[in-house]
Order: structure tokens, then sequence, then C-alpha cells
């Protein structure tokens, strides 16, 4: 399932990931525009998973709107046993994404056993799946994994990619935590490791405007912003709507400031892979391009790198 029409822009343009508590929101942001149409609990932090029952309806019904649309399911915690659940259960429906957080999970070991755990459920729903691992901007709130490690360990426990959020959701966006050179520094570490690259965390029009790292990424999550009466408010989609225009006008405008900021990788299109994998460093960085040439495109993992299957 491949980004719905008119959405696939140039690499340096994000998708907008525009974060929905139920199948009437989200016919509104697949209405609206949103690249990806995300399902969570606002209720229930930063990736609070809803019920399966909630996530069954909205899927029905995005399908009978648009097959096409990609759409993503918050599992929260790694390390709970709803995590898997609900992540199994979202990739048998149909769900192209799956994140998970590190919420108590501080150090990497317990981090790539909690996403492994995760990742083997997933993957046995659904072998395509794509799976992201999520940290916060404010890790020591919640005592998440530092967002520094968090391309390693998602690396390693064999996911497809990173989410930088914050957890603390007291009006302070991921801007406001983090600086530009942190953001391009995380975006830059998700692209040497061959993996996709989100940021969220209260972000709106002015953190766009403001923060020429945001463009980095390959997603741009938001919840909040879409709102009315904040992200426990009910999505608009005039909002929807204006955040998905300023998103394209942003990223046409500060692109080049972007591509300038050293140790990033080119927003522009690099050549295709050739067709034989060299070994060792040849085949990660082979990787790595084919990640940025299409971030949505997942890439064929070493054997080593795979999630084990269930026992």
């Amino acid at each position: 399932m491949d980004a719905p029409s008119g959405v696939a822009e140039a690499r340096r343009t994000p998708l907008l990931l525009a974060s929905v508590a139920d199948p009437g929101e989200a016919a509104m942001a697949l209405r609206a525009g949103a690249a990806i149409i995300d399902l969570k609990d606002p209720r229930r932090g930063a990736l609070g998973p809803c019920r399966l029952g909630t996530l069954r309806a909205a899927r029905a019904l995005v399908l009978r709107l648009d097959p096409t649309r990609p759409m993503s399911a918050a599992a929260g915690p790694a390390r709970s046993r709803d995590a898997i659940r609900v992540a199994a259960g979202a990739a048998r429906l149909g769900y192209r994404f799956v994140k998970c957080g590190l919420e108590d999970l501080s150090t990497p070991a317990r981090a790539v056993a909690a996403l492994r755990r995760v990742g083997r459920a997933a993957r046995a729903a659904s072998p395509g799946v794509r799976l992201i691992a999520a940290t916060y901007a404010d890790a020591g709130t919640v005592r998440a994994l530092p967002w520094t490690h968090l391309p390693e360990v998602a690396a390693r426990a064999g996911f497809d990619g990173c989410l930088l959020d914050t957890a603390t959701k007291d009006g302070r966006r991921l801007t406001d935590v983090l600086t530009d050179r942190d953001l391009a520094d995380f975006a830059a570490g998700c692209r040497a490791a061959g993996l996709m690259c989100a940021l969220a965390g209260s972000l709106d029009l002015e953190s766009l405007a403001r923060t020429p790292a945001l463009l980095g990424a390959d997603f741009i999550g938001a919840r909040g912003a879409l709102c009315s009466g904040g992200r426990r408010g009910r999505l608009d989609a005039r909002r929807v709507r204006r955040f998905a225009r300023a998103l394209r006008r942003t990223a046409r405008v500060v692109a080049p400031r972007v591509r300038a900021v050293p140790g990033r990788a080119p927003a522009a299109t690099p050549p295709p892979a050739p067709p034989t994998l060299k070994a060792g460093a040849g085949r990660t960085a082979d990787r790595a391009r084919r990640a940025a040439a299409d971030p949505r495109t997942p890439f064929r993992r070493r054997r080593s790198d795979r999630v084990p299957g269930p026992a």
C-alpha cells in the first residue's frame, strides 16, 4: 500500500501523518488530504492505543473511501502486553505502520528486547507491516530511552523507522525542547541507519516556518494543530488542509537551507541502487540510499537484522 495519489511528492516534502481518534475523524482527515491516517487515543498519552474495535471500524471505513491510503496505529508502550496485542491486531487488519513507545525502557538492551517482542507479534500477523520505534525529546519525564540512542536501537531491533515525539503534553513543542541542530542530527542518524524518520510533538504552523530541520523528516505527525480545542478536541478539516498546504509550501521555500546543513542526506532523489548488493559497508550504504530515495518502500533486511519469527 503506497502513498495516496497526489501526495507522493519530491522527497524533500515530508508527508503529513494526521492522528485521529475514531472512524469519523479518519474519514475527515482522508478527505482533507492527510497522507497517513494515524489512529491513537489522545486521552491515553502520546502513543495511546485505540481499542481494537475502533481500529477495525476505522480501517473498514478508510478502505471503502480510498483503499490506497496508508494507515498507522499507535500500540502504546512497548513494555506492555497490550502493545503486543494491539500491534498484532493492527497488523492483521492491514495497518501499514505500527508504532510503540519506549517509556520505562531507558537502556538500549531493555529497549531492544521489548521492541523485538512487539515486532515478532506484528510480523507474525502481517510480514509486511512497518514498525516504528518512538521515544521522546523529554525522555527523562517518562524514564524512556534517550533520543540520541533511538536509531541504533531501532535498527538492532529490526524496526523500519523512528519517531521522535514529546511525552509531556504541556504546550511545549518538540522545537521548544530540541534545537534545529538536534533535529538535523536525529534525521541524519535515521538516514545513516536506513530508517524512516518521523517527527511529532505539538508541532504547529509556526514550528514549520521557524525550524528548517523538520523538513528533513519523512513524516510530520500532528494532532493538536489539526483540532479545535487542542489534541483532545475534535479534528477540523480546515485545519488539516491548512497544515498540509503549509507543509508543502514551507518545504519548497526552505528546502535549499535544509539540504545545506552539514551531515544531512541530500534531499534530491539519489541514483538507483545497483542490482547486486555488496557485502558489509556497501550493503548498509545501499539500504540508506534506498530509504532516502523513497522512505515508503521497505528495504530488504540482512538476515541478522530481521526480527525473529515466533517460537
